[in-house]
Order: structure tokens, then C-alpha cells, then sequence
């Protein structure tokens, strides 16, 4: 069974690195921040990505609080139309945590 390399004191970087690390739900905050309350198909045509990989980030976004949906996931009933905005408060607060793991902050 593989080990994964965890440096000492690495835990505060596991939750930007997990939420932000990847590029199409970073273009996605990107996107969401200039056209809030975004459908699902408007941020998959604008970013030119599979439905699929929109619906994935778009689930980890809103797991991880940088993304949230309007009806909220709960309330929601199949085939109503979900409007997605960035919590602005949430995604600063990672980028800062990120920030201080590298030393930018």
C-alpha cells in the first residue's frame, strides 16, 4: 500500500489545496464571482467543460462552502433550476490560509 508524504505541520494547507487545487473549479469561483446566481448550464458553456466535470466541482464548491447553491441542496427538488454564487467571506479565508502555509502572508 502506497504512503503518501505529509510534511510536519502540513494539515493547514489539506483544506485550500483540496477546495482550490484544481483549475476548473478555480475558473469556476473565477466565473461565478463576474455572473453570480450562474445555472449550472450557463457556467458549463461559458467554461467550455463537460456537464459532468461542472456537476463534480460544483459539488466539492458547495461541500466545501465556497460555492453556494440557490434553492440550497436540502430544499431543492429534481429538475428545478439550481443558481450558484460564491461565498466571497469562505473562499478569501482559504486563500489566506493558503497564503500563510507558502509564506505570501
Amino acid at each position: 500500500m502506497p504512503r503518501y508524504t505529509r510534511p510536519a505541520n502540513s494539515e493547514h494547507a489539506e483544506d485550500p489545496i483540496n477546495a482550490l487545487g484544481n483549475r476548473v473549479r478555480a475558473m469556476i469561483i473565477g466565473y461565478l464571482r463576474e455572473h453570480p446566481d450562474s445555472l449550472r448550464a450557463e457556467i458549463t458553456a461559458a467554461l467550455d467543460i463537460p456537464k459532468a466535470t461542472t456537476a463534480k466541482a460544483l459539488a466539492t464548491l458547495v461541500e466545501y462552502g465556497l460555492v453556494v447553491p440557490d434553492p440550497p441542496r436540502e430544499t431543492a427538488t429534481r429538475g428545478q433550476w439550481v443558481r450558484y454564487r460564491v461565498e466571497a467571506t469562505a473562499v478569501s479565508e482559504l486563500y489566506l490560509q493558503l497564503g500563510q502555509v507558502i509564506g505570501e502572508v
